[in-house]
């Protein structure tokens, strides 16, 4: 099987090498996204040698209440990495008071996504709309929003827009969230641990569970190739990014 996990917070775990040699060694297509950007500056020495991991620049929105927004380091290592992420707007309750600032800082960091094949991974908790709205005013080519929790209509919207969505276990455990999961177009699918925050059976989300998660998958779904269809989804969509990539760099030299 190829397993993928395309949201993993590594640096949360209690023994995070431990994962890290868990994932390289079962060929785990993993993408490890950091909360801030000085956690990518601090990792990035590590990463660049590992073949199934990936590491994304990321600044998360709960973190506004916590740390300033470094841009100096976001810009430095903008170029550094095909992923940006974790990121986004939170507009729960608990972090309402200081959504101005988090928009602001969305905002910056899609100026900087625009028209560039980078893959932004999404939180966007309370402020679906809002997140897709700023999606479409920058023009971003490829967002997946992790961990889902909004209207059914906004699913429709953010398929419109031809972004992905992210898919838990933890998600199979409400009935709000089964409702989400039938409603996303099976083409836009990727899986993901969002470990260790995600929980299976009250552990927490390790690939040790994969293939027990898949085939609960696949019985949601009633379908036998869940596995596949999530892999096949992620390379359909590093393909379309490669391809952007380089006709973005055919265009330039032209115009050069």
């Amino acid at each position: 099987m190829k397993y993928i996990d395309f949201h993993i917070h590594m640096d949360f775990y209690k023994k995070p090498q431990e994962i890290i040699n868990i994932y390289e060694e079962k060929q785990i297509y993993s993408l490890f996204v950091t909360n801030l950007p000085e956690i990518y500056e601090a990792h990035l020495p590590k990463y660049n040698g590992f073949k199934y991991i990936r590491l994304g620049l990321g600044y998360h929105p709960e973190m506004v209440d916590y740390y300033d927004f470094n841009r100096k380091i976001f810009d430095k290592y903008f170029e550094s990495t095909n992923y940006i992420g974790e990121v986004g707007i939170d507009g729960s309750k608990k972090y309402a008071h200081n959504i101005d600032t988090q928009i602001q800082i969305f905002d910056y960091i899609c100026s900087k996504v625009s028209n560039e094949a980078k893959i932004m991974t999404i939180h966007s908790k309370k402020a679906e709309d809002i997140v897709l709205q700023k999606l479409k005013k920058y023009k971003i080519k490829y967002a997946v929003f992790h961990w889902y929790s909004g209207s059914l209509k906004t699913i429709n919207d953010i398929v419109e827009s031809g972004y992905y969505f992210s898919i838990n276990p933890s998600m199979l455990e409400s009935q709000k969230g089964k409702e989400i999961l039938k409603n996303i177009p099976h083409e836009r699918i990727l899986f993901e641990s969002d470990g260790p925050f995600s929980k299976y059976k009250k552990n927490i989300t390790e690939p040790k569970y994969f293939e027990e998660i898949f085939k609960e998958f696949n019985e949601f779904y009633g379908i036998d190739y869940f596995e596949k269809l999530v892999f096949n989804n992620l390379k359909k969509l590093l393909v379309e990014r490669q391809f952007f990539e380089q006709k973005s760099k055919i265009l330039k030299q032209i115009i050069e």
